[in-house]
């Protein structure tokens, strides 16, 4: 994790713990060159798939809506 302060790459974690009920980590940090602190939060993003159709219209990705051609394999 690079440095807000400084740029410097090095960094280390000095506390780490769940937030949001468990969905996300908040973490302290210190640079190893300038040692100012910062927090970092790391959440996972659910993205939603979306499959582009040939006329150019989106629809959401559906795992059981598959081709006869992707079903015989």
């Amino acid at each position: 994790m690079k440095c807000p302060y400084c740029g410097n790459p090095d960094t280390k974690v000095v506390d780490s713990r769940p937030v949001e009920e468990g969905l996300a980590i908040r973490r302290r940090r210190e640079c190893d060159k300038c040692h100012k602190r910062f927090t970092t939060f790391e959440k996972i993003e659910n993205s939603l798939l979306v499959v582009i159709k040939s006329d150019g219209t989106r629809e959401s990705f559906d795992r059981n809506k598959r081709s006869e051609e992707h079903t015989s394999e």
